[in-house]
């Protein structure tokens, strides 16, 4: 069995038995204690994280070869990723109208509830001057943005006039009813498939409101769907903020991203720092770019 092979019946082994937790939750909404069904889905989403194992995977016979049991393998991958992620997303509505204290108004996976996702909240800041320098970054490329809140920098960057392609999603549970339809849910926490490799994955401000029970599954997807480089900020600790669980300090992040070979550039950093106006987003905004893009032919192909 060839490595892809291998590598798309594991994450479909993983996804399937991630939906069928979250569909046994919502199935079971008002008979399963929340708290306690809490602390059992991360206890196995750990678990299956790390699995290796080997499912049955129906529709695939003697008569398929071997590039079409990979599209077969990708095709129920990603049909399982996007339904899971479906489940997860009313999971995170669900929890949201079970919070009652203001101060904790955010999914069990960092994801804002309904009024603190909203562009008015006052939890968002927009940094209108780093939005122009990252429309010139950018120009002519397919970003996506992980972690976008409310959509304001898609709507920003879109209407520069660069031919920029921007597509934007968020971990909030009604992001897309509060940004209008701009934004798209996607659970970061979760290996996410079926989406297309882009040339630039932009994450501002969004990893240090991700657990660190998630973190590697969060930088995974990120790192994952970069064919040329990540625009990554993330606060440092002391910095403080609304809803921050997982600060970290500079080499650190440049740590993590070396390891799924992307690496720290200087001067594009720089430039952004420059046109930054907002102090944390002026400290922590940096670029790292994939030097060998072999590489992103090789993911491209596990998920295209």
């Amino acid at each position: 069995m060839s490595s892809t092979t291998h590598k798309l019946i594991t994450s479909l082994c993983l996804i399937l038995s991630l939906v069928v937790m979250a569909a046994l939750y919502v199935q079971n909404t008002y008979t399963v204690e929340y708290r306690e069904f809490q602390k059992f889905i991360h206890s196995v989403q750990d678990a299956l994280i790390s699995a290796y194992s080997m499912p049955m995977i129906y529709g695939i016979t003697s008569r398929h070869n071997t590039d079409e049991v990979i599209h077969i393998l990708k095709e129920q991958r990603n049909y399982a990723s996007r339904e899971v992620n479906k489940l997860k997303q009313l999971l995170g509505q669900i929890q949201c109208q079970t919070i009652s204290e203001e101060s904790t108004k955010t999914s069990h996976t960092g994801g804002w509830c309904s009024q603190e996702s909203k562009e008015d909240s006052g939890k968002h800041w927009t940094d209108k001057d780093l939005a122009m320098a990252l429309a010139e970054l950018f120009k002519g490329k397919r970003v996506a943005s992980f972690g976008d809140g409310p959509g304001r920098y898609k709507q920003l960057i879109e209407d520069a006039g660069k031919g920029v392609t921007y597509d934007a999603y968020d971990g909030a549970p009604f992001c897309e009813e509060t940004s209008e339809g701009r934004v798209k849910f996607m659970d970061l926490t979760l290996p996410q498939f079926g989406l297309p490799m882009y040339d630039w994955v932009i994450s501002l401000e969004v990893a240090e409101h991700i657990p660190k029970q998630f973190e590697g599954v969060y930088l995974d997807n990120i790192n994952r769907h970069a064919r040329e480089g990540v625009v990554l900020s993330w606060a440092v600790p002391g910095q403080g903020g609304y809803g921050h669980v997982n600060e970290r300090i500079f080499d650190y992040v440049v740590q993590v991203m070396e390891k799924n070979e992307l690496y720290y550039d200087s001067e594009k950093s720089r430039v952004l720092k420059t046109a930054a106006t907002v102090s944390w987003l002026k400290d922590n905004v940096n670029v790292f770019l994939r030097k060998n893009l072999s590489r992103s032919e090789d993911l491209e192909k596990l998920l295209v």
